[in-house]
């Protein structure tokens, strides 16, 4: 039964990785600027000099002067093989550039949603289990400003205190210079704002277990407040919140962008951004597209944990 609902959940994916791809090379192809003077390394001053005749040798060489139709069908047939194009401006393999940002990207976000998760279930339990009282104010204030807080200004903030005020971390560099410490902060100003939506929805389902009758005979058969909160509480309660943390894993990924450009780091998020400077279309869609694939792929793996917590959601 397990293997059967994972493959038709993959299945149902193809459309959603077809769409995004679609997306990406319209994202592509939008984007200001016309990528035959990037890939001749000119600017718009350079650009008056150029003769129209050379200009259109390089489009032809590039496949730009081809239908859009055409461009689309023969991107995607190569996508689909793994081979993303060349790179108008350095030269270098699309697919080389965005899976040796890749690791840098997943290892921010996985080090991101574990914090957040962390912090959020173990906010939203200190909230509910002190319901009205301190604990559950300050929980609950905390889940108010990280919902509120804009990600690229906290990440402004945290360089400010701990990079400048208090010079504790570095503000930019990869791992490769500084070594872990280089994602502590980049890492802190994404997992705000999912580790306060986390906490509001684990406060509010736990509230919600807590009033069943099922807590209130396993408090009368004499079990211990702990384990009638952390075992039959939570294990009934843990359904929405996993929901909540496969959405903004794939969320992340907007995060993720503006933060990794902020603090230097080499990801997709700053090899997408340097892609729309230059106008490297190829460099655009192959980093949006690998985006959205893991957008998808993040969404199959909320409903595999759905099914391993909850054997009722097979049937």
């Amino acid at each position: 039964m397990l293997t059967t609902v994972l493959v038709r959940r993959l299945l149902f994916s193809i459309p959603t990785i077809l769409g995004v791809a679609t997306l990406a090379f319209i994202l592509g192809h939008l984007s200001p600027g016309d990528p035959a003077i990037a890939a001749m390394g000119l600017d718009l001053e350079g650009y008056s000099t150029v003769e129209p005749g050379e200009l259109e040798r390089v489009r032809e060489e590039l496949g730009l002067n081809k239908p859009v139709v055409v461009q689309y069908v023969q991107w995607l047939g190569k996508a689909i093989q793994g081979d993303f194009g060349t790179s108008y401006v350095s030269s270098s393999e699309v697919a080389d550039l965005v899976f040796a940002a890749l690791p840098t990207t997943m290892l921010l976000l996985i080090m991101t949603m574990s914090s957040a998760t962390v912090i959020g279930i173990a906010l939203g339990i200190i909230s509910a289990v002190n319901q009205g009282k301190t604990g559950d104010y300050i929980a609950r204030m905390i889940a108010i400003i990280g919902v509120s807080t804009p990600t690229f200004w906290f990440a402004i903030i945290l360089i400010l205190m701990f990079a400048f005020v208090f010079p504790i971390f570095p503000v930019t560099g990869s791992i490769d210079e500084h070594g872990f410490i280089a994602m502590v902060l980049p890492t802190a100003a994404i997992a705000l704002h999912p580790a306060a939506l986390i906490a509001r929805m684990m406060r509010s389902s736990m509230l919600e277990v807590l009033s069943h009758d099922m807590v209130r005979t396993a408090t009368a058969k004499g079990l211990s407040r702990w384990r009638v909160f952390m075992v039959h509480a939570l294990r009934n309660a843990i359904n929405p919140v996993i929901t909540v943390i496969g959405f903004q894993f794939a969320n992340l990924m907007g995060g993720a962008v503006a933060v990794e450009f902020i603090f230097s780091l080499p990801g997709l998020g700053s090899l997408l951004i340097e892609g729309i400077y230059e106008k490297d279309i190829l460099v655009i869609q192959g980093a949006v597209l690998v985006i959205g694939v893991a957008f998808a792929l993040s969404n199959l793996l909320v409903d595999v944990l759905y099914m391993m917590v909850d054997p009722r959601i097979r049937v």
